[in-house]
């Protein structure tokens, strides 16, 4: 990520009665996710205001709540979700990788992750390709 999109991630403030009105989850609620520990303002002197990052975390918790998870399993999920983001996100920070998007409307396109090499010594290129039928990969044997 550039420092551009770093300094707007870290640094957007939303306040309390925005959050509220984005994602539904009233400000009593937002009040008692913070005293149970499950997220933190970045500002509490006068009006709370919260990070990008926090907003996108209120979103999933409210998202799992509403397909019938609890609080508490709803906040498991969102912090294995952070950590897959993160992995995800050092992967996809690799410059070699080339990215061909086939088709536009559909966000259907190909990744090349590069040289793969099997326990049998084998090499190859590795491709993931993400189209109608779903995620699979290519194995193109050098």
């Amino acid at each position: 990520m550039n420092s551009i999109w770093r300094n707007i991630y870290r640094d957007l403030k939303v306040g309390i009665g925005e959050v509220s009105s984005l994602t539904g989850v009233t400000q009593r609620q937002l009040r008692y996710w913070e005293e149970k520990g499950y997220i933190s303002p970045i500002e509490k002197d006068g009006i709370r205001k919260y990070s990008l990052g926090t907003l996108f975390c209120i979103v999933f918790i409210k998202e799992k709540l509403d397909q019938g998870y609890t609080l508490a399993s709803a906040v498991k999920k969102s912090k294995e979700n952070q950590k897959k983001i993160k992995l995800l996100r050092k992967l996809l920070d690799d410059p070699d990788y080339q990215v061909e998007i086939t088709d536009p409307d559909h966000e259907y396109g190909k990744i090349n992750l590069g040289i793969l090499e099997l326990i049998d010594g084998r090499k190859g290129d590795l491709t993931a390709i993400i189209n109608e039928e779903g995620t699979h990969y290519e194995f193109d044997e050098n």
